[in-house]
């Protein structure tokens, strides 16, 4: 059975202004199951390529690449994959067992944390901050998470640098262990010292060539080294998905537990709807302040789902975060629905602590039917924007995605239709259009305030922005460049 299927790859880089740079042309190989494939080759030859497109964090140019018999794309065909790949980084304030809890949760199949701890000598160490933990404690980490869905394959991109002696020893222990159960392996690595563990244990070498410096035989070159000799054999049967409901708590759960430890993040979202009781100062009380406090809150959520969150997942992009996330099997619209419901959560904070301030420093007096029409179309009709918000995160530069989406927040009034200022007919029309609009007239409508009496069709083009910005969404998370 293949395991890894690569038949005539190829991989080109296209750097804009017509110049492209081959990477791999013409790859052809499989790894079956039980094998211990060593992945060879120069510094650029492309052997990260490789894996990439195996995980399916890049995709061939042409040709075609499977990952446990299902495209690489698929997140179901990482659910008995374990990845240690270099270029990756855990978030700060995470703790070691926050994230083995995190990744226990995507896997149906998953090993207890107090198992996979002890498999890389990190007991005693659940507490601490994951991204303070030394050179060599963080690479056991990552090798704890990729041992933690059980898996069946195991790729590892240089796992021992790093390491200090013993946990060298403890590494390698592991993966005899792993070797005699079966489990397939495919491993780079440039360190000396792997190969005198290698020779006993790998059952094949595949040297990849730079594409500029093959010989006319190909970049691929394959040595038998010795038969596959796994005592164990295990039944090839994985599973059809994730487990969505625990994953989504999980990945929730985690979300909440990063915003908790952010303090700064929510007291200066909170700090806008703080701005209420400068009304009073102003005259603007009873009733008559209603339309003001909703501006505000309108302005607190889009500030909450389009600046901070787009931002944030740029961040998550920056640190490689993302892209250690997917090498797991958690489906795209999970990690989507989670980060949504997390700036949910933020949204009805925001908007229940506006309600509080207006009816006691404003002497908003209005009827429990208004409050409750007035909430759910603010927190429900941002929905679609918290998504634009994740996607803005997921396609533009981390360097200028903080100004760009700064900048988004004087545009979005212009957008909704608050400013009235001489403009021509065509743009008042195409404001019309944007969901934007869409959104303040709904507001208007459930705070009983004149509006243009098109409620049925401002509701459906709210349906219609979230459906559209969830494709958008899935595309942009998907993407290429969004590990890059």
């Amino acid at each position: 059975m293949n395991l890894i299927t690569f038949d005539r790859v190829d991989k080109t880089f296209h750097q804009g202004f017509g110049r492209k740079t081959t990477i791999l042309e013409n790859i052809s190989f499989n790894i079956q199951q039980g094998e211990f494939v060593i992945l060879r080759g120069e510094n650029g030859a492309g052997k990260s390529t490789i894996l990439n497109l195996a995980l399916g964090l890049l995709k061939p140019s042409s040709g075609e690449v499977k990952l446990m018999t299902r495209s690489p794309e698929d997140s179901s065909s990482k659910l008995k994959v374990g990845v240690v790949l270099q270029d990756t980084q855990v978030p700060p304030n995470a703790k070691v067992t926050e994230l083995v809890e995190l990744w226990r949760s995507y896997y149906p199949d998953a090993l207890s944390t107090e198992e996979v701890l002890n498999k890389v000598n990190l007991k005693g160490k659940e507490d601490l901050d994951a991204s303070g933990l030394s050179g060599g404690q963080k690479q056991r980490l990552y090798f704890a998470l990729a041992l933690v869905g059980n898996p069946e394959l195991l790729i590892l991109d240089e796992p021992t640098r790093n390491l200090d002696d013993k946990g060298y020893e403890e590494f390698w222990q592991q993966i005899k262990l792993c070797h005699q159960a079966g489990i397939t392996i495919l491993m780079v690595t440039n360190n000396k010292s792997d190969w005198q563990e290698l020779e006993s244990l790998a059952t094949r070498e595949i040297t990849l060539h730079k594409h500029s410096e093959a010989p006319s035989s190909g970049q691929i070159a394959e040595k038998m080294l010795q038969s596959n000799s796994s005592n164990s054999q295990p039944n090839f049967n994985t599973p059809e998905s994730a487990s969505l409901l625990p994953a989504f708590i999980g990945q929730l759960r985690f979300e909440i537990q990063q915003l908790l430890r952010t303090p700064v993040f929510l007291v200066m979202t909170l700090a806008l709807v703080a701005f209420l009781p400068l009304l009073k100062q102003l005259g603007i009380q009873g009733n008559a302040a209603i339309e003001s406090m909703v501006s505000i809150c309108g302005l607190t959520l889009f500030t909450v789902v389009i600046d901070r969150l787009g931002k944030r997942v740029a961040v998550e992009r920056a640190e490689k975060w993302l892209k250690l996330l997917k090498v797991t099997c958690l489906p795209p619209y999970i990690h989507i629905a989670a980060k949504i419901a997390t700036s949910l959560l933020i949204c009805t904070i925001s908007v229940l602590l506006a309600f509080i301030l207006g009816h006691w420093q404003l002497g908003i007096n209005a009827s429990f039917g208004l409050w409750a029409n007035l909430f759910l179309v603010l927190v429900v009709g941002i929905i679609p924007f918290a998504i634009l918000g994740l996607t803005f995160g997921y396609l533009l530069n981390p360097k200028s995605a903080d100004s760009i989406l700064g900048l988004s927040l004087i545009i979005i009034p212009v957008a909704c239709g608050a400013f009235t200022f001489p403009m021509p007919n065509y743009l008042q029309d195409a404001i019309t259009l944007l969901p934007f609009y869409h959104y303040k007239e709904s507001i208007l409508w459930a705070a009983g305030l004149d509006y243009d009496k098109q409620i049925f069709l401002h509701l459906l083009w709210l349906i219609w922005a979230t459906v559209v910005f969830s494709a958008i969404a899935l595309w942009s998370y998907r993407r290429e460049q969004a590990v890059q």
